[in-house]
């Protein structure tokens, strides 16, 4: 009886944590964030971007909950002094358990008021599964198809974290594995976001012994003919990439950085020569993600659970907003000459709208609104 009268709180906690992942899951949440407050352990979800409050857990039980957190992640729970990170395969279960297993990530950090954990979700919705879906202009859909066709090159997607870049490369692989079955394809990621048939996925350990750098040189020589490389990070990794797309292999990776004169001379400052750079860069897309404005053209438990959890109750699901900037003659020669990143903006702006423009295109279309354009993008510098 002792043992059981034990155990039974230890379960209370496993249900409550399984509940709560569940429930935000079903409300559209990418993130779950565990915030230790001074009364309480403050659930909040970040639904299409924007952060809200979910629930609160009672202050007692909250390292309890991120102890179990941390068991589900396979983390250390007696090591709450240090940040850890890891990752499980999360199987709903009950009413929630047609919707198949979910990959999940779980982070921890330690705070004054105790440890505060985030568990980031990938491929709790449907994935897109077609560059169409993207919701791009369809010029700009033809230009990634264009990419995906060629045999070498360097084509980074860049933006801010949460900006659907590894969303734009998962369709692009996929379009490849469609078109061009022969093909062979690897990824390097961190961590592997979709699970995707036919090709090789490696999840890597940026700071350990298996990291972007010492992967790819090896993977060069696994005959890979594209590689989808999770993120350009630093100077040693963007050697590689390029050296990779120079000697007969297409890179699709992703950067953070403004836009694509920003990635440009980003390249340049961590000193790939410019002569590389306009060898192997094809074609570099910016973009980001603006939420959609509601319409009745959507399901009632999802406008439902936007109304309750997502900010207003104006907006259902995002749409990807891109600036693409192929490398052309004039962009080239522009390069080698190491412009600024207003000169390079300059050339690159008469290729097609830069995000803002396009931005404000999709408002005009009433995809989404003025608002979420300024939130996303900010107002427009006066020339």
């Amino acid at each position: 009886m002792s043992d059981s009268r034990e155990t039974e709180p230890s379960r209370g906690i496993v249900r409550l944590v399984s509940d709560v992942i569940a429930r935000s899951l079903a409300a559209g949440a990418s993130d779950i964030h565990f915030e230790p407050l001074a009364d309480r352990l403050l659930v909040r979800i970040r639904v299409d971007g924007r952060l809200a409050d979910f629930e609160g857990i009672p202050a007692a039980i909250a390292e309890n909950v991120i102890a179990r957190l941390k068991v589900m992640a396979g983390l250390l729970t007696y090591r709450v002094d240090i940040p850890q990170e890891g990752s499980l395969r999360w199987q709903p279960e009950g009413d929630g358990a047609g919707t198949g297993p979910t990959d999940l990530r779980v982070a921890t950090f330690p705070t004054i008021r105790g440890e505060r954990a985030v568990v980031r979700a990938f491929g709790a919705r449907a994935p897109v599964e077609t560059l169409d879906q993207l919701g791009l202009a369809p010029r700009q859909v033809d230009q990634l198809r264009w990419a995906t066709s060629l045999p070498s090159g360097l084509v980074p997607i860049t933006g801010p974290a949460g900006s659907g870049k590894t969303t734009t490369l998962y369709a692009m692989v996929r379009h490849i594995v469609q078109t061009t079955p022969d093909r062979s394809i690897v990824t390097l990621e961190d961590p592997v976001e979709q699970r995707i048939d036919r090709v090789a996925q490696i999840q890597i350990n940026p700071y350990g012994e298996l990291n972007y750098e010492r992967c790819l040189r090896s993977l060069l020589r696994q005959d890979p003919q594209t590689i989808l490389l999770g993120e350009i990070r630093d100077a040693a990794t963007a050697s590689v990439a390029v050296e990779a797309s120079l000697t007969g292999h297409l890179i699709l990776t992703t950067m953070h950085s403004g836009d694509p004169a920003e990635a440009i001379v980003r390249l340049l400052e961590m000193g790939i020569a410019a002569y590389q750079v306009v060898s192997s860069v094809v074609m570099v897309c910016s973009q980001r993600l603006l939420r959609r404005a509601q319409t009745g053209q959507h399901g009632e438990d999802e406008r439902s659970a936007h109304r309750q959890f997502g900010p207003g109750g104006r907006y259902v699901g995002r749409v990807a907003c891109a600036q693409i900037a192929r490398i052309d003659e004039t962009v080239r020669e522009l390069i080698l000459a190491h412009p600024s990143v207003s000169r390079l903006r300059q050339a690159i702006a008469g290729q097609g709208p830069d995000l803002y423009q396009r931005a404000c295109e999709l408002a005009d279309q009433c995809v989404t609104d003025t608002d979420e354009v300024r939130r996303i993008l900010g107002e427009p510098l006066e020339t």
